[in-house]
């Protein structure tokens, strides 16, 4: 499998950390998701649809327990990556590993998985 051409993004305040194992994508985000972190994540998150067209990724996981906030500017970029799966012709499955210390993730993520329950799950760690 090719490499990954998306670099990881990290600021102040801000992560996005992506890695590629065989046919799936993980993702770790960390820090504060707020209106300074969403234009970045949204460039992001544009770039790894992309990858995950070119590659053929099946799999991408997004792992936020280091995650402390994440504005509804920041849930936009996640909706645009997760509806343009299918309509790509991507039968990629899409999973937030959350904290389950932090209740205020599986809240804010499970209007994702109710937009799109046969793409996107949870799993509290």
């Amino acid at each position: 499998m090719s490499s990954l051409r998306v670099e990881p993004v990290v600021t102040d305040s801000f992560g996005i950390e992506p890695t590629l194992r065989d046919d799936a994508l993980s993702v770790k985000l960390s820090g504060t998701g707020d209106m300074a972190a969403a234009p970045s994540l949204g460039l992001c998150l544009k770039a790894l649809q992309a990858e995950v067209m070119r590659l053929s990724i099946n799999r991408v996981a997004f792992d936020v327990r280091a995650l402390y906030f994440l504005n509804s500017s920041c849930l936009k970029a996640f909706i645009s990556f997760i509806c343009g799966l299918p309509g790509q012709g991507m039968k990629c499955k899409v999973e937030f590993i959350t904290d389950a210390r932090l209740g205020w993730q599986r809240r804010s993520l499970t209007a994702l998985e109710r937009m799109s329950p046969d793409v996107v799950s949870i799993s509290d760690v």
